[in-house]
């Protein structure tokens, strides 16, 4: 009976072992008593796969078994064993010796698990993305739409760049368009729906495909470059932050524009710019450096601005146009405008406008033995190129000159002129000023006083007197650029505006020369009396 209740138990071992449970053996085995095994309390173990953890229990293990594949006993060293994850999931791992037992209820995890974890604590201030994990697969998913958190997003994945799948995209959001709309507006370009060569200087945002596309009519080289760098500083924008999603393209012209160039020729005084002060243009109030440069003119430039810039290199410009400019000189009594010309250049154009008024004289040169005809021009000759460098700024060649006809001196011929060639950069809708000629003029009168006594050595100190003058005459010439108004198309036919002028003039035409030939067939007598 003893034996037969042995080979029982180990009967029933055998058989009742769950499918796929391990048993192992640390020891020659040792049968158990025929009395009831003391089990020890059961503890609660946590690996993750591919982790191993050393146990101890307080007797020797004789032998071990795991209920499931999920978990095994890798090693057993007296009363302590090494347990080894193998798969996720849940098992049962028994240690055995004589009498004594005891049970670990084992969870095996991911070994992606303390990844997981991690990530969605790092990731748990972006809602917009979601951490998941099945099938021992760890991924990433949503889109984002603020760069300060794809900034953050990126920061945090690429530690884990090779434990997940990462499918988080960058979408900008419509703050971003906002802000870059706002920032191409206070640099001077503000965004529309439609363009037009007509109105250069706007442009239009179009988002298609994941491509930003920025177009528009431009007024000069710079304008394009200054939208480009914009363009450029914003990161949302390069495809090497945003992974690819959004990059952007420009089609970006020059506007056809055409530049007006006013120029006066003025004749100032050396009294007249002491005179001059803090006058208005159009109601444009002049700056204090503007009042130094026509001070310094006339060799009074302030102290405190010729200690710091030596009285030289100060501001050229009055903050007015070509028409203010005139009212400004006309209220300080300045009234001398020599002579005036307009042009009318395309923009960046390498070809010169000329504008010239004068005439010529004829002059004869003799030779030994015959005389010829030489002819000499003069009056007022403007030649000038160039175009717009910014928007509101241009850069202007020019070539000035003024000349008077030839006077006749001694058998010869004198013929004054003023003429500048220069480079200049003056701002839209403002003037230039460029120093010409200069002249000096001298006259004296006296000595008047007291007849007789005026003549009398000593006395003539108290009754004569005497004046002399020294005057000097700069000439200025004013420079004012501003950009052609847009042509005007006509909205009608000339013949329909000007029908009715026509058939009332052909009326009277008509009238007239009916009466001439009434006239005409008259005899004398009756033309005597008639009219």
């Amino acid at each position: 009976m003893k034996y037969f209740g042995l080979f029982f138990s180990l009967f029933f071992c055998f058989f009742c072992m769950p499918v796929g449970a391990e048993e192992g053996k640390a020891a020659p085995v040792a049968l158990p008593d025929a009395g009831q095994p003391v089990s020890l309390p059961p503890e609660r173990v946590s690996i993750s796969t591919g982790e191993t953890r050393r146990f101890e229990v307080p007797f020797v293990i004789e032998r071990y078994r795991s209920s499931t594949l999920h978990a095994r006993v890798a090693q057993v060293e007296g009363r302590a064993f090494e347990m080894e994850g193998v798969s996720a999931g849940n098992a049962v791992v028994t240690v055995w010796s004589q009498g004594i037992n005891k049970e670990f209820q084992v969870t095996v995890s991911s070994s992606l698990m303390p990844i997981y974890r991690e990530l969605s604590r790092e990731l748990g201030d972006l809602p917009e993305v979601s951490v998941e994990l099945s099938d021992e697969t760890l991924t990433l998913r949503g889109e984002i739409t603020r760069t300060v958190r794809w900034d953050y997003f990126r920061r945090v994945v690429k530690r884990y760049e090779d434990r997940c799948r990462n499918y988080v995209t960058f979408h900008p959001g419509p703050k971003l368009f906002e802000e870059l709309e706002k920032q191409l507006a206070a640099a001077g370009y503000p965004i529309t729906d439609k363009i037009s060569p007509q109105k250069p200087g706007q442009l239009k945002l179009q988002v298609s495909n994941g491509v930003l596309t920025v177009s528009g009519y431009l007024l000069c080289e710079d304008d394009i470059a200054a939208v480009k760098r914009i363009l450029a500083s914003l990161k949302w924008l390069s495809p090497e932050w945003n992974d690819g999603a959004m990059r952007v393209e420009t089609d970006l012209r020059m506007a056809d524009t055409q530049l007006d160039v006013g120029v006066v020729f003025v004749g100032v005084t050396r009294t007249q710019l002491e005179r001059l002060g803090n006058s208005s243009a159009d109601g444009t109030v002049l700056s204090w450096n503007l009042i130094a440069w026509f001070r310094a003119l006339a060799g009074a430039a302030p102290d405190e601005l010729a200690g710091a810039s030596g009285g030289k290199g100060l501001y050229s410009y009055l903050n007015t146009d070509l028409k203010g400019s005139l009212i400004f000189f006309g209220n300080n009594g300045i009234s001398d405008f020599r002579d005036a010309g307009h042009v009318t250049l395309t923009n960046n154009s390498k070809n010169f406008a000329t504008y010239e008024n004068g005439g010529t004289l004829n002059v004869k040169v003799y030779g030994q033995d015959t005389a010829e005809l030489k002819p000499i021009e003069f009056g007022l000759k403007l030649k000038m190129r160039g175009g717009l460098v910014r928007a509101d700024e241009a850069r202007l060649e020019l070539e000035l000159e003024k000349s008077l006809a030839p006077i006749k001196q001694d058998e010869d011929y004198f013929q004054r002129s003023t003429k500048a060639t220069t480079e200049i950069l003056c701002p839209l809708n403002q003037t230039a000023v460029i120093a010409g000629q200069k002249d000096l003029t001298y006259s004296s009168s006296g000595p008047g006083g007291y007849a007789f006594l005026r003549h009398i050595p000593v006395i003539n100190w108290f009754t004569s007197s005497s004046e002399e003058q020294q005057e000097e005459m700069l000439l200025l010439i004013l420079v004012s650029p501003r950009i052609a108004g847009s042509p005007v198309a006509l909205t009608s036919l000339p013949s329909d505006d000007t029908r009715e002028v026509e058939e009332s003039i052909s009326r009277v035409v008509e009238e007239k020369s009916e009466k001439a030939r009434e006239q005409e067939s008259r005899g004398w007598f009756e033309k005597m009396f008639t009219w």
